[in-house]
C-alpha cells in the first residue's frame, strides 16, 4: 500500500516569456501551474507515493484546468473544493548571467482566499494519512487559510500524522511582525523542519549563543535550543552559491535531536528553471524519511539529489523517477548519453 502524503496550499497558474524575455518586452507567455505544496506532491507521486491535494479553485475553466494538470501528475484531487472566479497568478522572469530570476504575485483574492475551514471533513482526509505538508506561503496568503491550516495540523495530531513545514518566507507576502505569531504557532506541531538560522532566529525569536563564531555553530545552537522546547526531530537546509543566474552551486545540511550535523556537497550545476528547487528538496527529503525516518543521511542525499536535478527541468515540479535520482546519485553527477 502506498503512503498517503497530504499537503494544502494554492496551485497558480504560472506565466514565463520564452527565450529569458523580460515581464516588459514579452509578447506572449508560456503557460504552467504551481505553488510550493503542489509542487511537492507532484514530485512525491513521481517518486511512488500516493498524494492528495487540499486546496479551493475557482470553478471554471482556469480551476478545472489547473485540477488536470495535477491528476496528470497522479495527484489525488476529491478534496479540492470548488468556487470563486479568481485562480491565483505569478509571473516568472528568468534569469540569465548576471541577470536574476524575478518572480510578480498577482494573486491577491483569489479563490483558496475564500476557502471556509467548515467545508473540509478532516477526519476522512487524516484518518489514513501518514505525512502533511504545509509552508509558510500558505499561512501568508490570507487568515481563511490560516484557519483551515491549524485544523488540517489539529487533525494530524489527533491522528498521528507527520508534519513537514517549510519556512517558506516571503516578504513579498507578509511582513515578519505579522509572520512570527503564526509560524511560532504552527511549530508547536512540527516533525520535519525546513528551516535556516534566520527562521529559526528571527521568525522563532531563538537567539543563538553570542560566544559563536561560524555559521554550523550557530545553526547547530539554535537547532538544538528549539528542539528542546518542540518535538521536531530534525532540521534540513540548504547552502547556495551563485556563480551567475544559470550556474550555481548547492549544498545541504541536516540537524537531528541529538545533536548531530549532517553536510551534503556541494554540487555544481547550471539552471535551466530555478523555480522549484526548494520544493524538490523537500519532497526528496520526505521520500527519504518515508523510506526510513531513522536514516537522515540518506534522505540529505536525496534531497539534495531531487533538487539538483528539478533546475534541469522547465516548470515548477521535479517529474523524475525514484530511478532517475538514484542513477544521479551513483554516476556522481555524470551527464553522458544513456543508450
Amino acid at each position: 500500500m502506498k503512503d498517503k502524503i497530504v499537503a494544502f496550499g494554492e496551485i497558480m497558474l504560472r506565466l514565463t516569456p520564452p527565450d529569458y524575455t523580460t515581464i516588459s518586452e514579452a509578447k506572449n507567455f508560456i503557460a504552467n501551474y504551481g505553488g510550493a505544496e503542489a509542487n511537492v506532491l507532484v514530485s512525491l507521486s513521481h517518486l511512488g507515493h500516493g498524494t492528495d491535494f487540499i486546496t479551493r479553485v475557482p470553478d471554471n475553466q482556469l480551476g478545472e484546468s489547473a485540477i488536470m494538470h495535477l491528476k496528470r501528475h497522479s495527484v489525488g484531487t476529491s478534496h479540492i473544493l470548488r468556487g470563486s472566479s479568481n485562480l491565483g497568478m505569478y509571473f516568472v522572469e528568468t534569469g540569465f548571467g548576471g541577470r536574476p530570476s524575478k518572480v510578480l504575485y498577482n494573486r491577491a483574492h483569489s479563490a483558496i482566499t475564500r476557502i471556509d475551514a467548515d467545508e473540509l471533513d478532516y477526519d476522512e482526509i487524516f484518518r489514513d494519512a501518514d505525512w502533511f505538508h504545509i509552508s509558510g506561503i500558505t499561512l501568508a496568503i490570507h487568515e481563511k487559510c490560516r484557519a483551515a491550516a491549524y485544523r488540517c495540523l489539529e487533525a494530524c495530531a489527533k491522528y498521528g500524522v507527520k508534519v513537514s513545514f517549510d519556512f517558506n518566507y516571503r516578504s513579498k507576502l507578509w511582513t515578519i511582525e505579522e509572520a512570527k505569531p503564526h509560524f511560532q504557532k504552527v511549530i508547536q506541531y512540527v516533525d520535519v523542519l525546513f528551516a535556516n538560522f534566520f527562521d529559526i532566529n528571527t521568525m522563532l525569536e531563538i537567539e543563538a549563543d553570542p560566544m559563536l563564531e561560524t555559521m554550523e555553530e550557530k545553526r547547530l545552537d539554535v537547532a538544538k535550543k528549539l528542539m528542546e522546547r518542540t518535538h521536531v526531530q530534525y532540521v534540513f537546509g540548504t547552502d547556495r552559491i551563485v556563480h551567475t543566474a544559470t550556474d550555481n552551486s548547492l549544498s545541504s545540511y541536516c540537524i537531528n535531536r541529538n545533536g548531530s550535523y549532517f553536510k551534503e556537497g556541494p554540487i555544481r550545476f547550471s539552471i535551466y528553471d530555478r523555480i522549484g528547487g526548494g520544493d524538490a528538496f523537500s519532497s526528496g527529503i520526505i521520500h527519504g524519511l518515508l523510506k526510513d525516518f531513522n536514516h537522515p543521511k540518506y534522505a540529505l542525499k536525496f534531497g539534495l539529489a531531487t533538487s539538483v536535478l528539478k533546475h534541469t527541468v522547465y516548470g515548477d515540479a521535479s517529474t523524475l523517477s525514484e530511478e532517475e535520482v538514484t542513477e544521479f546519485i551513483n554516476s556522481n553527477g555524470n551527464a553522458a548519453v544513456q543508450r
